[in-house]
């Protein structure tokens, strides 16, 4: 089964699209172990996979044990935002989970990728979202990117969200407060480990999750 596990793991990172539609049409499960290979596809910025595993049956909603999605480590990755390229995935995704999405865009500068998530016209910029605990207003204002909120598209979307709406069901797991989120030195290494974590218990912050010694045995 570890061979198994390491095999796919390759696959996805070397982008053998081939072979891993060769192993879910064997009956490999989209959702492995808390849905690590559509998220390990996101962090390599690997769109055409990630559609793959959506297309036969995959969750992207599905977090990582450290609290992350499919949408926010495709963000991370900052590849092909300058494309339409996410399109598909970001057409999966409510307002709450484009607005996880956008905080990330936020914090590392991938200004595409924001603009991609705003011009869906669904981002909600005023609730709190999963890493901070801040809106995405309040953090596009503090890394000085409010003013790609302030495009005559997005004005609009500004003073929807700014009214209640109604929120889907989520199909993750969040703790609801959010005091203990914080953005570490190593919430770089946070983002870029977690992504071949499963689903099975509530989110961490980045610092608990970079300390724990049973994440990291999950991670070797």
């Amino acid at each position: 089964m570890e061979r198994s596990k390491e095999k796919l793991r390759n696959n996805i990172i070397n982008n053998n699209e081939g072979e891993v539609q060769e192993a879910l049409n064997a009956g490999l499960d989209p959702n492995l172990e808390g849905g690590w290979p559509i998220r390990l596809a996101a962090r390599y910025g690997l769109y055409s996979m990630v559609k793959l595993f959506i297309l036969y049956g995959a969750n992207p909603h599905i977090l990582s044990e450290a609290g992350a999605s499919t949408l926010q480590l495709a963000v991370f990755s900052g590849l092909h935002w300058d494309t339409e390229n996410w399109t598909f995935l970001l057409s999966c995704c409510d307002s709450s989970q484009l607005a996880d999405g956008a905080a990330v865009a936020i914090i590392f500068n991938n200004v595409q990728g924001l603009l991609k998530i705003l011009d869906t016209g669904r981002c909600n910029t005023n609730i709190p979202t999963s890493l901070t605990g801040k809106t995405v207003e309040d953090l596009a204002k503090g890394y000085k990117l409010h003013y790609l909120l302030n495009s005559p598209v997005n004005n609009n979307l500004l003073q929807a969200s700014a009214s209640p709406i109604s929120r889907r069901p989520r199909t993750d797991v969040r703790n609801a407060n959010h005091s203990h989120r914080n953005l570490s030195p190593s919430v770089a290494r946070f983002f870029d480990l977690t992504s071949r974590q499963p689903s099975l218990t509530p989110p961490h912050s980045p610092r608990s999750v970079l300390s724990s010694t049973n994440t990291a045995r999950l991670l070797n």
